[in-house]
């Protein structure tokens, strides 16, 4: 039985090619696909691809304050749930505490940063629940922001008829219900049911093909959510707005699922950070809960209050870099 459409819940998100991989299961390891270069930064940001092993940020403050040294400019990039805030069952129940926000709050004041949220929920949800004016919002996995275009008209008729035609597949299927969320669909399952989990998963991938190409499919947990195409995802998005940033402006970004791993590929330079559980990824370094990212954001904004951007060697005092 479908049930009515609920608060959104976290979502997480591939490419197109590995969503369509998902859907169809396991299948051999394809070749390894060409990406677009990433977008050009000075000769001081060039090191390489991600390291081969996960390193904890706090214990590297020296790599931060290195790099925040040959930068002219931060760009902070940030997740929401799970990222800012513990994940909850009930996603209307979470709301950014106290502490983090007066953090982000010391963060705006300086100069030369700049600050993004980058949620999978709606703009107009996760700016209510972060509540800080001032922060740059982008909700649908970076679709939604300022300057951004409406979706067009098509697409939305689109996706009336998409949500009729994935209602009637799972309506047989217990547990199933869909989260409509004006601009995407949700396909959610509940319990450890596997054969619930491959319902579902031919459900969302017969409206998929239905829909080709103008509707692509991210896999989450116990979630398929379906998009519009034009959603390209948060690698896109943060290529887009540092475009905008001045030159030798340093990328920092958190978050703490797949969708926010075409985020990571697209900032081979940048400091990319996984936090929470330690699975495969293409951050460079990780920090284990929100708890511990709201501590770098605390160093950070110490860190830029001293000055740290920018600064010479000759101005850097050895006891600023030293793990506290």
């Amino acid at each position: 039985m479908v049930q009515p459409a609920r608060t959104q819940s976290k979502m997480t998100a591939h490419g197109h090619s590995a969503s369509e991989r998902a859907l169809k299961g396991p299948r051999p390891t394809p070749q390894t696909p060409r990406r677009a270069p990433p977008p050009a930064l000075s000769p001081a940001f060039r090191r390489g691809a991600a390291s081969p092993g996960l390193r904890h940020l706090l214990e590297d403050w020296v790599t931060v304050c290195d790099r925040l040294r040959e930068a002219q400019h931060v760009a902070l990039f940030l997740d929401f749930d799970g990222t800012l805030v513990p994940l909850q069952s009930r996603p209307e129940d979470v709301w950014l505490e106290g502490r983090t926000r007066r953090v982000l709050r010391r963060l705006l004041r300086h100069p030369r940063a700049t600050l993004w949220i980058i949620s999978g929920r709606r703009r107009t949800d996760v700016r209510k629940r972060v509540g800080v004016s001032g922060l740059h919002y982008a909700g649908l996995h970076g679709f939604e922001r300022r300057g951004k275009g409406p979706m067009p008209s098509r697409v939305r008729t689109m996706l009336v008829h998409a949500r009729k035609q994935l209602a009637e597949l799972l309506e047989a299927l217990p547990g199933a219900w869909i989260e409509n969320k004006g601009l995407s669909l949700v396909a959610h399952y509940g319990g450890p049911s596997e054969a619930a989990a491959r319902g579902v998963r031919r459900a969302v991938r017969q409206v998929c093909e239905e829909f080709a190409p103008d509707l692509r499919v991210l896999p989450g947990k116990k979630v398929w959510e379906l998009l519009p195409a034009e959603v390209q995802g948060k690698g896109a998005a943060v290529r887009a707005l540092l475009a905008d940033l001045p030159p030798r402006t340093l990328p920092i970004y958190l978050g703490d699922d797949a969708t926010d791993e075409s985020a990571f590929r697209a900032l081979p330079e940048g400091l990319t950070v996984r936090v929470g559980t330690r699975l495969p990824t293409r951050a460079r370094f990780e920090l284990r809960s929100p708890q511990e990212a709201r501590e770098f954001l605390e160093r950070l904004a110490a860190e830029l209050a001293r000055g740290g951007v920018g600064r010479t060697l000759k101005e850097t005092k050895p006891e600023d870099c030293k793990v506290r």
